[in-house]
């Protein structure tokens, strides 16, 4: 299937603009799908960007784009994808072409675009093992641009950017490594975690893998030494103190629980740590006494950007102490990276789905 998009700019205009439009060139764009392209995928729905070497020339759903354009001469690189994609996302696969095209005077070029999906997904089938050695199990896999929570009834498929992700399982309290898998885009992981007992008492992660482009099975041995009973789940997260501690460790999805004991009015200065005004909505400050003052004792927590269109729940809008000044000193548990904030220590990236937060009712 191809689609064929003709871009010519007419003016009816001044002589000079006239001179101007001889000096530009003409472009074709042809984009064909890609064998793995969904067909409910409609290729007008795509954006189209162009850039030079130094900015953005045009960017626009092509449906939406004017049928004729006309590029001044010089090089570009035109790329065509399906959405936005920059962080894991359930049931999100994107497509994306590029190419690069020299645009002469008065000559009409083509650039040939092959759109193929540029992320990889991930699924995990929990074996009925699970359920008999553990009352509560769960997975997280991390990437460097974020991470994705697995409940044990989750059944939908995690995409991510290319690169090399890691599995951690959560089960009864322990942390479990469960090692890495390098993804490429267009891969499909299907990981079948199955449990068994082996003759030295080792846990064994059988991991199955069904790629669209190379096929290969991955097995994860996991090490007795390598389940810690650190505290990693909402039912058994890290205290501040801890999360104090363990600042510079680059952890990712951790669980931290602390009394809301007011936000940061400002950045940069440890002293604007404010406990009854000058609130601001975009953090919270936890410690491990609700009645805490000082702020070396304290881990400061980025509540995530929120649009008018964001629900409730969304831990912006349902933990903010400007619009919530109720919660004040309430306890809460909350999800993210542990990462420096307002330069001190802090709790980062957490996730907008109300499952990434537990606010306790008042002591």
């Amino acid at each position: 299937m191809y689609l064929i998009l003709s871009f010519f700019l007419m003016y009816a205009c001044s002589e000079k603009e006239k001179t101007e439009e001889k000096e530009k060139g003409f472009l074709v764009l042809n984009i064909s799908q890609g064998t793995n392209l969904k067909t409910e995928v409609e290729l007008t729905d795509f954006i189209l960007r162009i850039s030079d070497s130094s900015s953005e020339i045009l960017k626009g759903r092509i449906g939406d784009l004017p049928g004729q354009l006309a590029l001044p001469e010089g090089n570009y690189t035109v790329e065509v994808y399906s959405m936005e994609f920059s962080e894991p996302k359930f049931e999100m696969p994107f497509y994306y072409g590029q190419t690069t095209v020299e645009i002469v005077p008065g000559v009409t070029k083509e650039a040939a675009l092959t759109c193929s999906q540029g992320n990889a997904g991930v699924r995990i089938i929990w074996s009925n093992d699970f359920s008999v050695m553990y009352s509560t199990y769960q997975a997280q896999i991390n990437s460097n641009e974020g991470y994705l929570h697995y409940s044990s009834s989750e059944t939908r498929t995690g995409y991510f950017l290319p690169g090399t992700v890691s599995i951690t399982i959560m089960a009864d309290g322990q942390t479990i490594n469960g090692g890495a898998i390098t993804l490429a885009a267009q891969d499909l992981v299907i990981a079948n975690l199955q449990v068994k007992e082996a003759t030295m008492g080792d846990l064994t992660f059988n991991i199955s893998i069904d790629y669209m482009v190379n096929e290969r099975e991955l097995e994860i041995i996991i090490d007795p030494d390598d389940i810690a009973s650190l505290p990693n789940s909402e039912t058994n997260p890290y205290t501040v103190a801890q999360a104090i501690e363990r600042q510079g460790l680059n952890e990712t999805g951790v669980w931290v629980t602390g009394y809301i004991v007011g936000s940061r009015s400002t950045s940069g200065n440890s002293a604007n740590f404010v406990i009854s005004e000058n609130w601001r909505d975009s953090n919270i400050v936890l410690a491990d006494s609700k009645d805490e003052t000082a702020s070396g004792n304290c881990i400061s927590v980025e509540l995530p950007s929120a649009t008018q269109s964001s629900p409730p729940t969304h831990p912006r809008l349902f933990l903010n102490l400007i619009d919530n000044p109720e919660n004040l000193h309430r306890k809460v548990i909350i999800r993210g990276n542990l990462a420096s904030y307002f330069s001190n220590p802090g709790l980062r990236n957490v996730g907008t789905g109300a499952n990434n937060y537990y606010l306790l009712e008042q002591e």
